[in-house]
């Protein structure tokens, strides 16, 4: 195994932080393991690791809550978000990537002050707001792998139901994990050794992360919920910033 004894050792315990809290929220695991894993791996073998592993974990979450996923939300939001991939995608190439890893922590960051200092509102938004969410989010999930944040504003403003919004988050990701799968697979950042190599490190931790995070979401209420998922985002967008500089 081409790898040293720290990175043996950090990459199941990092996907194991990271899974317990996609079963808690049902998002959230790429903001943890990408700029944890980049200390590590290079980041264009981490990208589609970290994708090929989130689809197996939101497939499973997908399937075992699928009686709760809200089906009218989807329908405006999958259709942006195939067109805001395959645009993230193609600017992947283009964009400075020191520069673009400097944005995606000064907005994750602030998002998460942001939903830590205000009141989440009680009344829903329109469901036309799932076509910029599905553009916005699968613009920043082609670029950076981590369009979890924008979804999951979206979702929480039209879902107040903690399971149901669980589930229906989980079925957007494993649509846009899929999707983005698809096109590292014909790009052939699928086929490096070493990506395989740390799936079979990473992939044993997803089961057990996933079984504790669904046992501590059934003890949790909403705002707890949504006061532990914008925690998440300041640390992981403190994170990127530290990666960035």
């Amino acid at each position: 195994m081409p790898f040293p004894l720290e990175t043996l050792i950090a990459v199941p315990l990092i996907g194991l932080l990271a899974y317990i809290i996609l079963g808690i929220s049902g998002f959230g695991s790429a903001l943890v393991t990408i700029p944890l894993l980049v200390h590590f791996l290079p980041l264009q073998s981490v990208v589609p690791l970290v994708v090929m592993v989130d689809f197996l974990a939101t497939v499973s979450n997908g399937v075992r809550f699928r009686e709760h996923v809200e089906v009218a939300e989807l329908k405006l939001l999958i259709p942006a978000v195939i067109v805001g991939i395959l645009s993230g995608v193609t600017l992947l190439a283009t964009l400075p990537k020191h520069a673009a890893l400097l944005m995606l922590g000064a907005f994750v960051t602030g998002y998460g002050v942001y939903r830590l200092a205000t009141k989440p509102s009680a009344k829903p938004v329109s469901r036309w707001w799932g076509i910029p969410t599905g553009l916005i989010g699968g613009l920043i999930g082609g670029l950076f792998g981590v369009g979890g944040p924008i979804y999951a504003t979206y979702m929480s403003a039209r879902i107040h139901d903690p399971a149901k919004m669980r589930a229906t988050l989980s079925a957007v990701f494993s649509f846009s994990t899929g999707l983005r799968l698809t096109v590292y697979l014909i790009s052939g950042l699928l086929l490096q050794s070493e990506v395989w190599w740390a799936f079979l490190l990473l992939l044993p931790a997803m089961p057990v992360g996933l079984s504790i995070g669904h046992r501590l979401h059934a003890r949790l209420t909403r705002e707890q919920v949504g006061r532990f998922i914008s925690v998440l985002l300041v640390v992981s967008g403190i994170l990127l910033l530290w990666k960035a500089i």
